[in-house]
């Protein structure tokens, strides 16, 4: 077992200092350093390897710290078979004391946070399982910018930097006309362009299939800039290889293509379209179809119930890292031709062909927790059904023993809140409906 160490640079005299014993690196490792007379601190998860991994060096965006961005891209950095570190940022004044990167904070701050980078760079060189040649830098929002920056500033370091984003208007990296001052555009919200008045250009990068510019998308780009204060010139250039919605690459030179494209995946999950094409993938929404808000909500709060999470029909970190290394859900018991199963803990509806799951839906079932269990079949469908108990119009019903139904429901929360019955969202209850045809056998646990 080797002794984690710590970096501490003070007068130019480099330091170690030893850290607690690892586990060979099993979880997370604190590492905290002194550089340029500021006390710093990373984050570093090398999962357990003995073998010498390259290096993902992550610098979160504003308002997330070192943890938090391990958490977030850890699995999509394991699978790719490389080890994680993170700095924290240093408080930002424009940002009322949340951290973010030299970009966004004026003065010696992009001196101290280069100053960081490579202090942190030589701490892990100290560290065998670490092949520090291979070293990728990875950031969002001011962390992107910055990873740019530290990119160009250390070019014998660090093999390519991996920056946010697709043109998302919300998060895209600018540079000046020079290409040497990286800092965020944020188009919404508090904006941050009205800070960098003293530039007299700016370039806008994002990712596309290919390198083409479409003159509307320009066009835009210059009125959502002038909405914003902007005057100057706005330039918007395309990085070529990388799918509309995926982060743009700055600087790739060396980067391994397997990095590349687990990374891309990971932050491709933070936009509205990578979190649709990945419930896609997993089965929770259709292909081909362009889902509402609603539908995108409903898919997330199934995804959630399958996984354990809180359903909230948000995809928060947690959902998104879970995202990255979710496989398709399968059915609890296989069988030969169609069959709907209902499992009522985790308030979800799987639609099953033989041993292969169709697609997966959340519910909501009995409040009471009067909802049967146990293996029925479509006795009975109408569309719309009257119910006369409760004097209720029920789309899409398909009856599965007595009154107690599959149906559309305009209220479909994540808990138990119906009368018995298998409630299902609008944008689900057509296909629900389709498929449970007379006879289809319904098994609810």
């Amino acid at each position: 077992m080797r002794r984690g160490v710590a970096l501490a640079i003070s007068g130019g005299v480099l330091a170690l200092v030893g850290l607690a014993p690892t586990a060979a690196m099993a979880v997370p490792e604190d590492i905290t350093f002194t550089a340029g007379g500021t006390e710093r601190h990373a984050v570093l998860d090398v999962q357990g390897s003995t073998k010498p991994l390259p290096v993902v060096m992550v610098f979160p965006r504003e308002g997330m710290t070192a943890a938090d961005a391990i958490t977030r891209f850890q699995p999509a950095v394991t699978r790719a078979g490389a080890a994680i570190v993170a700095l924290d940022a240093l408080p930002c004044s424009r940002l009322g004391g949340a951290p973010c990167w030299a970009p966004m904070e004026a003065g010696d701050r992009q001196a101290m946070d280069i100053a960081a980078t490579a202090g942190l760079m030589n701490d892990l060189d100290t560290r065998t399982n670490l092949d520090t040649t291979r070293l990728i830098a990875l950031g969002e929002s001011s962390g992107a910018a910055f990873a740019i920056t530290a990119t160009r500033s250390l070019p014998s370091r660090v093999d390519g930097a991996l920056a946010i984003s697709a043109f998302d208007p919300t998060r895209s990296v600018a540079t000046n006309a020079e290409g040497q001052v990286a800092f965020p555009l944020v188009l919404t919200g508090p904006s941050k362009i009205k800070q960098q008045k003293t530039m007299q250009a700016i370039t806008v990068v994002r990712g596309s299939a290919d390198t083409s510019i479409p003159p509307q998308l320009s066009r835009e780009v210059q009125v959502r800039l002038a909405t914003h204060g902007w005057q100057s010139k706005a330039t918007l250039i395309t990085v070529g290889g990388v799918g509309t919605g995926d982060p743009a690459l700055a600087a790739p030179a060396r980067i391994s293509p397997r990095i590349k494209a687990l990374l891309q995946s990971a932050l491709h999950l933070d936009t509205t379209m990578g979190v649709q094409k990945r419930l896609i993938e997993l089965g929770y929404l259709p292909a081909g179809t362009t889902s509402s808000d609603y539908g995108i909500s409903q898919a997330i709060m199934a995804f959630q119930g399958w996984e354990g999470l809180p359903r909230d029909g948000e995809a928060g970190a947690s959902t998104q890292t879970a995202m990255l290394t979710a496989t398709r859900p399968t059915a609890t018991k296989p069988g030969k031709g169609k069959r709907v199963e209902v499992d009522i803990d985790k308030q979800v509806l799987l639609l099953e062909q033989g041993s292969k799951v169709i697609r997966i839906v959340h519910v909501s079932t009995g409040a009471a927790g009067n909802t049967p269990r146990g293996n029925y079949s479509i006795i009975r469908k109408e569309n719309p059904s009257w119910d006369y108990l409760f004097n209720i119009w029920l789309p899409y019903a398909s009856y599965f023993i007595g009154g107690f139904a599959l149906h559309e429901y305009p209220d479909v929360p994540g808990y138990p809140a119906s009368h018995g019955c298998v409630r299902i969202s609008s944008p689900f209850a057509p296909g629900v409906y389709d498929f449970a045809a007379y006879g289809t056998p319904v098994y609810l646990h």
